[in-house]
């Protein structure tokens, strides 16, 4: 019995210490590279939304609004139609959901315009979506992050 306690308060005795520490370390490179996955995931959804976001808005400038374009008002202004380019943005994301992998990262789900601008020859517009997390810690109720674009054009005539 002596021999064992003994042996249990040799603090020279290191044996098994490297396991712990190896153990330790590896913990720490798993939980940092799942960390680094989840930011990298998070940040490929935002372009990717700010992709279809930036489309929407190409597609909404290309409202012309004849009756004030044809008036002959000889400005370098093109004039958008608002409620056209509305109508045009809501379809164009309602594109982007629809479209599967080719064009929609996995990541994201429920794109959703938020606001809408639209003034002479400006377009501007911000949208939202969730992007799932590819890894989830134990426990943690964070699953879907709430991602958020605003992106405008405006259009010109050129001479």
């Amino acid at each position: 019995m002596a021999i064992i306690l003994r042996k249990l308060f040799d603090y020279k005795n290191e044996e098994g210490s490297i396991a712990v520490l190896t153990l330790g370390l590896f913990i720490i490179a798993v939980s940092l590279t799942t960390l680094m996955t989840d930011i990298a995931s998070i940040q490929i959804a935002k372009r990717s939304l700010t992709q279809a976001s930036e489309a929407a808005v190409v597609r909404a400038v290309q409202s012309l609004d004849e009756s004030i374009y044809y008036q002959g008002a000889n400005s370098s202004v093109v004039p958008i139609d608002c409620q056209m380019a509305r109508i045009r943005v809501i379809q164009e994301l309602g594109l982007w959901m629809q479209s599967g992998i080719e064009m929609l990262r996995p990541e994201l789900e429920e794109i959703a315009l938020v606001d809408f601008y639209c003034l002479d020859n400006v377009v501007k517009i911000s949208t939202t979506a969730k992007a799932k997390l590819p890894f989830r810690l134990p426990n943690s109720p964070l699953i879907n992050v709430e991602i958020q674009a605003s992106v405008g054009a405006q259009s010109n005539r050129q001479n």
